[in-house]
């Protein structure tokens, strides 16, 4: 059906309407015989969110009349909002973001069409494009800030973000990022740690993810051989950091199995604080001094947050030679 088509249906209902100054559905079904009630119903749903009608009496078979808002109503205006959406379907076929994208490669389409063909379907007033556009206005060049947002947040830009549109949109985010890392990822063997600024370095980098996104407290170990070179990174248990969850035979136990020469240990804190807390530095001691006994080395305990990052041995916490 063409616009004007649209808008002549919307227009022969309003003018029925407003030639009453109250009127009950079935008034206007018998006025209108050859449209649908369902469109009928629809048009007066709508004035009476937008207030320019109310209803009263029964409700099984409430009476309609115009409020005082009738003369503010501008017909053409009104019907114009409805007819003349920027939806996706009513784009050119070969202008939609999925077209676009089949035509000439996901890298030229603007972020707001990418976003447009996560959420995939709009609401009436609001297609998938506005939504994607409310959402890159928002994030701007930040978007790695959108995949930090919560359903509810999300919902708050846009009330097209449902459930499933939430879900697809950071399944996305999570592919995107997990490809950034295997492609920018250097083989651990490669890093040699002789001293603090090279272990904030390694750890900064190779625990990026767990120091942003992190919602809970995890426990790791960098093993080192004798040249200082990473062997391997191992975590050992999530959840807040105390004695029983760091225990020195689980954190001790990759070390003594690859014959490690050293280790590094790290834990964040998503408070997005590094300071040590009590609980860090009586774990710290008690893990030195187990693996004094094995015969291994803890050079350092690094404490990530969000954005920072604290070496023990630099801000000397403790000494950890």
């Amino acid at each position: 059906m063409s616009d004007s088509m649209r808008f002549a249906r919307y227009q022969s209902v309003i003018n029925v309407l407003l030639s009453k100054p109250y009127f009950y559905k079935s008034d206007i079904y018998e006025a209108l015989k050859d449209e649908k009630t369902v469109f009928i119903g629809r048009i007066i749903s709508e004035l009476l969110r937008d207030c320019y009608i109310t209803k009263e009496g029964l409700k099984t078979k409430p009476r309609y009349y115009w409020s005082t808002k009738k003369k503010e109503f501008k017909t053409e205006r009104w019907i114009n909002q409805r007819v003349f959406t920027a939806t996706v379907k009513r784009s050119p076929c070969y202008d939609r973001p999925r077209e676009r994208l089949l035509r000439l490669g996901p890298s030229e389409l603007k972020v707001s069409e990418l976003l447009a063909i996560l959420i995939r379907t709009g609401l009436q007033g609001e297609s998938a494009l506005q939504a994607g556009e409310k959402l890159a206005t928002f994030f701007g060049q930040a978007l790695e800030n959108l995949s930090f947002q919560g359903r509810g947040e999300l919902k708050q830009i846009s009330r097209t973000i449902g459930k499933t549109a939430y879900c697809q949109i950071m399944a996305a985010l999570e592919l995107g990022k997990r490809l950034a890392q295997q492609q920018t990822a250097e083989p651990t063997s490669s890093y040699r740690i002789c001293n603090t600024t090279d272990a904030l370095t390694f750890c900064k980098h190779h625990f990026l993810r767990l120091a942003r996104e992190a919602r809970q407290e995890e426990f790791h170990v960098v093993l080192l051989d004798e040249k200082h070179k990473v062997i391997k990174s191992e975590q050992i248990t999530v959840g807040l950091l105390n004695e029983s969850l760091a225990h020195p035979r689980e954190v001790l136990k990759p070390a003594i199995r690859e014959s490690a020469w050293a280790l590094i240990l790290v834990h964040n804190h998503p408070s997005g604080d590094p300071t040590p807390s009590l609980d860090d530095k009586i774990t710290t001691n008690e893990l030195k001094k187990a693996a004094g006994i094995l015969g291994l080395r803890i050079l350092d305990h690094i404490i990530l947050a969000k954005d920072k990052a604290l070496s023990m041995v630099e801000g000397k916490v403790l000494n950890l030679p």
